[in-house]
């Protein structure tokens, strides 16, 4: 196959992924919402799980991740504790947060970790999620992972 014929081929292959990326950016029917939620049965009220636009926090992932290790304290003495912290919570379309949860923690109910995890992820300031252009109440779970071991 010759230069030419290969450069053909590779521009036309190019317009047609153009032009279906162009199409269907165009077309209403193809950008519908996909956006769920659930009753939330702490807050009472409809709280979204699936979003056009996740809620983010102001300085990205980082900014959460320097507070945590600046701010994150393991407990003194000779307990072992491994395993995930999972906490929930509702980013409000006013970037705030309600309805802080723990789903797991390693310290069982003394819930050691995921107070203090819970009071650092509340410090952070919060973009909101989006539902069809409107900025909606999304439930968030974040997750740390604790291995401390003598």
């Amino acid at each position: 196959m010759d230069m030419t014929r290969v450069n053909k081929l590779i521009f036309g292959t190019l317009i047609i992924c153009l032009s279906c990326f162009v199409f269907n950016c165009s077309h209403p029917h193809t950008n519908k919402s996909k956006c769920s939620g659930i009753r939330d049965t702490l807050l009472h009220k409809f709280v979204y799980k699936i979003v056009d636009s996740a809620p983010q926090p102001v300085g990205g992932m980082k900014t959460i991740f320097k507070l945590i290790s600046k701010n994150f304290k393991y407990p003194p003495g000779d307990a072992d504790y491994t395993g995930w912290v999972i906490v929930a919570f509702v980013i409000e379309p006013n970037g705030s947060i309600d309805g802080q949860r723990t789903i797991y923690d390693p310290s069982g109910n003394d819930h050691l970790f995921s107070k203090q995890l819970l009071g650092i992820l509340s410090t952070v300031k919060w973009k909101p999620g989006y539902c069809s252009g409107e900025a909606v109440p999304v439930l968030y779970t974040f997750s740390l992972n604790i291995d401390i071991q003598e």
